[in-house]
This record gives C-alpha cells, structure tokens and sequence, in this order.
C-alpha cells in the first residue's frame, strides 16, 4: 500500500475525476437508451390510438410492427439499466424506486397491449397508459440528471430532458388532435387540454434553446422552416380556433397525424444530434483528464527529483503569500499573487480553480432543475387539496403568475410555504 503524501492524494483526486468520467459515460448510454424507449413507445401509442379509433379496420399491420420492434427495444433497455445500476452503486431510493415502476409497467405491457387488440380498452384510458409509462422513463432521465456533478454534461442533460420532455407533450398532442379530428366535431374540454398541451411544450422548448448548444439552437431554428412544422401549425389553428360542438373535418386527420409524425422524428433527429455531441463531448474531457493525471505524475516526479533537504519555506504550506484559501472555499485563483509556480502548491491551487469553474458553471442548471422540483412540488399539493388534474394544476400555477405578473417558480414557492403553514 503506498505512504499517505500530498503527491499520491492529488493523483487519488484526479484518478477518482476519470473514474467520475467513466461511470458518467455508463449513465449517458443509459440516458440514450431511456431516450430511444420513450421515442418507441410514441410510436406505438400513435399507432395504438388510431387502431382504437378505426374499432381495428387499421394500423393493425403497422402497429404489430412497431411492438415488435418495441420488445427488442425493452430488452436492450434492461441490458443499459443493468450495467448502469453496475457502475452507479450510489444510485439513490428514489431513482431505483422509480425503475421499480418502469420495470412493472413493462411487465404489464404484454397484457395491456392485448386488450387494446381485442379492442377492450377506451381511446382515452390508452392514452392515459401509455402516457403512465412514458411519463416515468422522462422523470427517470430528470433524476440522472439531477445528479450529475459535471457541469458541461449536465447542461446538455437538461436541454435533453426538456427536448424529450416538450416531444413528448407533441406527442400527446397528435394523439388529442387525432381523436378530435375522428370524431368530427370540437369538444371544449379536449380543446383546453389542447391549448395547456401546447402551453407545456413552448416552455420546454424554450428552456432546450437556453440550455442547448448554438449548434442545436439552429438546428431547432431549422425545423421551424420546414413543411410539416407548417402544416401542423396550420390544422392546430384549425382546433385552436375552433367553437365548442363545431363540425370538423374527419379527412383531416390522416394528414394532422402525418404532419405530426414527420415533427416529432425532426425532434428526433435533433435528439440524436445532442445525444451525439454531448458522447463527444464526454471523450474529450476523459482525454483531457487523463492528459492531465499523466502531466501531474510527470511535474510531481521532476518536483521530487529536485527536492534539496533543505525545505524551502517559500514553496511550502506556511508561506503565507499564497493563497491557500481557494484550495477549501473554492475561490478563483488570483493571477496577481505571487508565488512559486513550480511547486505541488501550484498544482493544488490549479485543481482547486477546476473546481471553482465547474461549481460555477454547475450553478445555473441545478437553479433550473431545483425550480423544476419545487413547481412539480406546488402542482402535487394543488392536485391534492383540489382533486385537480396534472394539467389544471399547472394550468391555475401559470394563469396565476399570468395575472400577478410574477414568475412561475415565486408562485410554487407561496403554496408550498402557505402549504407548510397549515393554511
């Protein structure tokens, strides 16, 4: 076993930040697999819905399809859960509780797939299933996330939950549309969950574009040019604008649910283009961290080579000219102070301003995701007090920040203390 010294600690930190590097890839693959079942189950529930609305005369063929292919996709999921459940042994109650839930959904998927083809679930509670499940994969990818400590990584964590999470309501959306165009005629209660559905998307949306790349950013721009975001737009006006009980225009829906598609796979892509660099991004910080472990066993060497037994207080702990502070408080590292850069002090005060960048830059995506938390938190205690749905939770939390012209997260904030108050 080697002697506890500053040198061999030090190269502990930085070996500890590659293993960090490595159990972080494990979880991106995890993500990326949970990001693929949630874009599957899409399909299917697409698929399963206009079976259901056609009493079965079709999609039969294209939705036995798409479960088919849907069976490998859970087997390859389970595969990337066992190895990142392998690699991640801190992996909290809450995310395995979680998986614990997903794990019983796709269990039960066998059963419910086959009422649905003999016809014997309702339009509306298939959706409502399917949503179930899909709901809990996209919290799943908010838990990785919350717990990522890599601030480059989780930047792109949270603008990939905010993608899946603004699809999957897109999602939800060609499935309202599709029934509301089938049964040919506006109703007002679909018309406002249409309208919150759409609410929920542009806010998810939004907060992809803020934390995503400029690369992404006109990625997305791209799509907001192309025909099917066009003609999409364009038949939700149809329904947006639409009075309650008026006709509408059966034929529409083929084309409503084609327009939807083909959006749906152009957020796909981008999916996969963030998915893609955010991998690429990860190889480049393992190679610069084992770069570094590898210049800081050299530097140390040539340091201890050059060591006199005469210690020299300039270079030491005790000189009081150096900065010590940053090494505990994680301060940034003044480039006015003197002091001896060849010495395993520099290579101390270098590592602690890594950690100072990273915990800054870290800041601003666990602020999003703590308000996140707290809104989902202030909707929960509405749900239950009022008997409210997910939906008009959300829905009285924005109209009331709306017309007192205050944030979304202040809102949350006075339900959850007036909540704590008994009140």
């Amino acid at each position: 076993m080697q002697n506890i010294s500053p040198d061999n600690t030090i190269l502990l930190a930085k070996t500890r930040h590659i293993e960090e590097l490595e159990r972080l890839s494990v979880s991106i693959q995890f993500v990326e697999s949970i990001g693929w079942m949630v874009h599957q189950l899409q399909a299917e529930r697409g698929a399963s819905c206009l079976y259901l609305a056609s009493a079965g005369s079709r999609f039969a063929k294209e939705r036995s399809a798409i479960i088919e292919q849907n069976q490998i996709s859970e087997s390859a999921f389970k595969e990337a859960l066992q190895r990142y459940l392998h690699h991640n042994t801190s992996a909290d109650a809450k995310q395995l509780t979680l998986v614990s839930w997903i794990l019983l959904g796709l269990e039960q998927l066998l059963p419910f797939r086959h009422q649905v083809t003999l016809l014997k679930i309702p339009f509306s509670d298939c959706i409502q299933s399917y949503t179930r499940l899909i709901g809990s994969l996209i919290s799943l990818i908010f838990e990785i996330t919350d717990n990522t400590v890599n601030s480059k990584i989780s930047s792109y964590l949270v603008a990939l939950y905010n993608l899946v999470q603004g699809k999957e309501f897109a999602g939800q959306e060609r499935a309202l549309g599709s029934h509301l165009f089938g049964s040919g005629y506006m109703q007002l209660e679909h018309q406002h969950k249409l309208l919150e559905l759409i609410a929920q998307q542009d806010r998810h949306f939004e907060l992809f574009n803020q934390f995503g790349t400029d690369a992404l950013r006109e990625a997305w721009r791209t799509t907001l040019e192309t025909e099917a975001h066009h003609t999409q737009r364009a038949y939700r006006s149809k329904l947006t604008a639409a009075k309650d009980q008026q006709a509408l225009q059966r034929a529409d829906s083929d084309a409503w649910f084609e327009a939807c598609s083909t959006r749906l796979t152009e957020i796909w892509h981008i999916q996969c283009q963030l998915v893609a660099a955010m991998h690429d991004t990860l190889n480049s910080l393992s190679e610069q961290a084992r770069r570094d472990l590898e210049n800081t066993r050299l530097h140390l060497g040539e340091l201890k080579a050059r060591q006199t037994p005469t210690s020299n207080v300039d270079s030491t702990f005790f000189n009081l000219a150096i900065p010590l502070e940053s090494a505990f408080t994680f301060l940034a590292h003044d480039e006015l102070t003197p002091y001896p850069m060849e010495s395993i002090i520099a290579l101390l005060q270098q590592q602690s301003q890594q950690l100072a960048e990273i915990e800054n830059e870290l800041s601003e995506t666990k602020k999003s995701l703590a308000e996140r938390k707290r809104i989902e938190r202030a909707k929960g205690l509405l749900m239950s007090k009022l008997g409210l749905s997910e939906m008009e939770a959300y829905k009285m939390l924005r109209n009331t920040a709306m017309e007192q012209n205050r944030k979304l997260i202040d809102i949350a904030e006075n339900i959850i203390t007036l909540s704590a108050q008994g009140q």
